[in-house]
């Protein structure tokens, strides 16, 4: 048996595995819900147990453990390939990125699904100060606080798409560059500082101190995020080649998205949106270094890669919808989670630099 043979077996082993595990969360859960119900819990008993997410947690923690000791390994599951090589196979890099995307569809198809099957709460208006007490004699009746309707970032989309297509039908690669170095990035981080300071000038009375940290650390990661990815274009050696505007678009677009919803919004899932961004990030990275055929070093090893920030985003975001569906709108508990994200991302960045770079 060859050594591709091999893998391949020592994948589908590992599939059944992880699947047998899934199904063994599964059959525990529903065994506790069957004893909680013949014990006269009731309709209690059909929400979600701590047990199932402690569960859930585990065979996470094992999933997540396998895929980084596969890739540190040096070997790339299917193809038993050193890192740098695989990194050097425009199809494996594909591949990866497909199963990337699939892998982020799937977590947030399975959330939606989660949350769909727990109990629906009524929606009802969202309480004021002084809310609940009285109303004096004469009095009108506490307004509920509404939130901007995304619909108005429709004028900003339609912006985007006509500069893209003035800019393929028009303008020239070189040009094209210019723009992003020159323009587009940094009025996106001037916008962005802008939004931050009038984020320090207002107060939501519907936002505990807790969810109001969490946006602020949430938001100021993005923009830093921001300008590292602005640091990155201003890397590209060819300037009269690049042919990533679409890209670098993309993702200016997405940050002031996700922004724009943190700070202005008040539903409970903005934040499982901060985190599919910062999963989706990598992504976009690896598909504008392959568009730009950006050659990384042969010897990048897998804390320089791409894919320690990607698993990390990824297990918070399970941590989040964790929380979502058993936190029930408590913040505590998740502003302690973002804390540790963020100090691990960085972490991460850091470990990333290669050590010309740090030199």
């Amino acid at each position: 048996m060859d050594d591709r043979a091999l893998v391949f077996l020592e994948v589908m082993i590992a599939i059944v595995v992880i699947g047998v595990l899934a199904f063994l969360v599964t059959l525990v859960a529903s065994y506790v819900r069957r004893t909680q119900t013949a014990g006269g819990a009731g309709a209690a008993s059909q929400r979600p147990q701590w047990v199932e997410f402690l569960l859930g947690l585990a065979l996470l923690v094992i999933v997540a453990g396998l895929l980084i000791w596969q890739l540190a390994s040096g070997r790339l599951l299917a193809w038993g390939e050193s890192v740098g090589d695989w990194q050097d196979d425009g199809r494996a890099l594909a591949f990866i990125i497909v199963m990337g995307v699939a892998v982020l569809l799937g977590l947030v198809v399975f959330v939606i699904y989660a949350i769909a099957q727990s109990p629906r709460r009524r929606n009802l208006p969202v309480p004021v100060a002084g809310e609940g007490e009285p109303a004096a004699a004469g009095t009108a009746a506490p307004a509920t606080v509404e939130t901007p309707s995304g619909v108005r970032l429709l004028g900003l989309l339609l912006l985007a798409v006509a500069f893209l297509l003035l800019n393929w039908i028009y303008v020239p690669l070189e040009t094209q560059y210019a723009l992003m170095v020159n323009l587009v990035y940094p009025a996106s981080f001037a916008v962005a500082l802008v939004l931050l300071f009038d984020k320090a000038s207002r107060a939501w009375n519907v936002k505990g101190a807790a969810e109001t940290f969490r946006e602020w650390l949430l938001c100021d990661a993005l923009v830093l995020l921001l300008v590292l990815g602005y640091l990155n274009l201003r890397g590209v050696a060819a300037p009269e080649s690049y042919s990533a505007l679409f890209w670098d678009l993309l993702n200016i677009a997405a940050f002031f998205v996700v922004f724009w919803v943190l700070d202005r919004k008040a539903g409970r899932f903005r934040f499982l949106l901060a985190y599919a961004y910062l999963i989706a990030l990598p992504l976009l990275l690896a598909i504008w270094r392959a568009v730009l055929g950006v050659e990384l070093p042969q010897d990048l090893g897998f804390w320089s890669s791409i894919w320690p920030v990607f698993i990390l985003a990824i297990i918070f975001f399970v941590l989040e919808a964790v929380f979502l569906l058993v936190g029930g709108g408590r913040q505590v508990a998740p502003a302690v989670k973002d804390v540790v994200f963020v100090v691990l991302y960085a972490i991460l960045l850091i470990a990333a630099i290669p050590p010309a770079a740090a030199a």
